[in-house]
């Protein structure tokens, strides 16, 4: 009886936990209707069609954005060849309501790989990798602006 009692118990606790993802429920009270890019295009482009396609609201921001990418070599091998890379992408940001400043924020992501042989592969690789430290600082902002808006 004990345990029937601790297994209804557990059902009633994880039947009141919903999940739900954060970027499934688009009503965003909040979109930007300027968006000033300074720095890396690939980077800029990725985080401003974020921006622009996951926000549709009342509340109107402009924001600045100035963006950096280095690539460097972490270690080499004994000829002088690259065996690992480090990619470091930084982002200055600055948010506008009304012509007024109201937040403004730095954020930097970075990754370390291996290189390849092939320097094709090579690129396809740090591209990918670029695409997804740009998606992930987009996230950032997107949930500090959303943090602001409510």
């Amino acid at each position: 009886m004990n345990k029937f009692f601790k297994f209804l118990i557990l059902i009633l606790i994880l039947q009141a936990c919903t999940y739900e993802p954060i970027y499934l429920n688009k009503n965003y009270n909040f979109r930007f209707s300027n968006i000033n890019l300074l720095g890396d295009e690939q980077i800029n482009n990725i985080i401003k069609n974020f921006l622009i396609y996951n926000t549709n609201g009342e509340k109107i921001y402009n924001i600045k954005l100035k963006t950096s990418k280095k690539r460097e070599i972490v270690t080499s091998d004994s000829k002088g060849d690259p065996k690992i890379y480090k990619i470091i992408i930084n982002l200055k940001y600055q948010l506008y309501q009304n012509e007024k400043e109201i937040k403004q924020d730095q954020i930097s992501k970075q990754v370390t790989y291996k290189s390849i042989k092939d320097k094709f592969e090579l690129s396809q690789y740090e591209d990918n990798i670029i695409k997804n430290l740009s998606e992930n600082i987009s996230k950032e902002i997107f949930l500090a602006v959303k943090i602001i808006s409510q």
